[in-house]
């Protein structure tokens, strides 16, 4: 979808102690050769909860937002993991600490694990474009991998994963970044990766034991109704359609961006997954910044929307396009500019 009038007005981000990885390599906690295969050099870890984490980084957004009626802001918050309490929630607290006791609309969790930055920034750019009595969108993403029930080195293969936060507050009339398109897309038939042969609990086991999830991947495959080429190649597939509709809504080529953001995984996995596939140069990319943090979760995207803001990397007609990946999955790809 192509947006006429929407804008990232600010954002905020909240990580936590970036820690190096050498001392888990040498524990036996992070095996040396899925250390190697990703690069990185340290993950963010961090002491508070998500919806904590999410405060900060949201009060920053709007700090650097000044005048906004908080009263009609939709609020959006995603996230991958546990949040700190069971059937809690958690949007409720967060709006209330950042945006006060009553809202003239929505606050909603929006999960697409790690692809619930972009999903959310669809729906909250849907939602504006038809809602002319909302104020604006605050956005909040964040995410926590600790014990028991997380194991930050052995999620998944090819990456490690990281503690943090991110927020952007969206409106009308002009702001730091213009969204000009949206694109998502979903391909179902990759949902039994994260399920394998398992079956469906009556209580959630994560408070005592970790999740499996290499091993309802390898279940997965075991099954024999797809083989791991034709899944790396769907998801491939299905990444290049949404990049390819967004720049497209657009009006633009990938060689117009100057930043293109993938979420931040390992080293591997971003060669084979965006940077072959859709030709992207590395220098144009913050994939330096994910190999110090970690995978964040639901948070990449918006982190790095908030790394480029505060750091003074853009300049005035710079093109950036998000990218992100969901488990189930879904994929979204969000064209900007500056």
């Amino acid at each position: 979808m192509r947006y006429d009038d929407l804008w990232i007005k600010s954002t905020g981000s909240y990580l936590g102690e970036l820690r190096p990885v050498a001392p888990d390599i040498a524990a036996g906690r992070y095996a040396e050769k899925d250390a190697r295969e990703a690069g990185t050099v340290s993950v963010s870890v961090a002491d508070l909860a998500p919806p904590e984490m999410a405060v900060r980084a949201g009060r920053a957004a709007l700090e650097g937002a000044g005048g906004v009626d908080r009263s009609s802001v939709l609020h959006l918050h995603g996230s991958t993991y546990f949040q700190g309490l069971d059937m809690w929630p958690a949007s409720c607290w967060i709006a209330g600490q950042l945006l006060g006791e009553t809202l003239d609309g929505l606050s909603l969790q929006a999960s697409a694990l790690s692809n619930s930055s972009l999903a959310c920034l669809e729906i909250a750019g849907s939602m504006l474009a038809g809602r002319p009595d909302l104020s604006g969108a605050l956005l909040t993403c964040a995410d926590r991998f600790v014990p028991p029930g997380i194991d930050r080195w052995n999620i998944d293969s090819g990456m490690a994963f990281g503690d943090g936060a991110a927020a952007a507050l969206l409106g009308r009339g002009g702001g730091a970044l213009r969204v000009l398109s949206v694109s998502s897309y979903t391909d179902t038939t990759l949902e039994g990766l994260q399920r394998g042969n398992e079956a469906f609990h009556p209580v959630s086991p994560t408070a005592l034991e970790t999740l499996p999830m290499r091993r309802r991947a390898r279940e997965f495959f075991a099954q024999g109704g797809m083989a791991p080429k034709e899944a790396r190649q769907r998801s491939v597939d299905a990444v290049q359609r949404v990049v390819k509709t967004a720049l497209d809504e657009a009006g633009c080529s990938i060689g117009d961006a100057r930043w293109v953001v993938p979420p931040f995984v390992g080293r591997r996995l971003f060669q084979s997954g965006f940077v072959e596939p859709l030709g992207l140069d590395p220098d144009r990319t913050l994939f330096p910044l994910g190999l110090t943090t970690g995978h964040l979760g639901s948070v990449d995207q918006l982190l790095s929307l908030d790394h480029l803001i505060r750091g003074d990397r853009l300049n005035p007609g710079d093109r950036i396009v998000l990218i992100g990946t969901g488990m189930g999955f879904t994929f979204t790809c969000a064209v900007l500019t500056a």
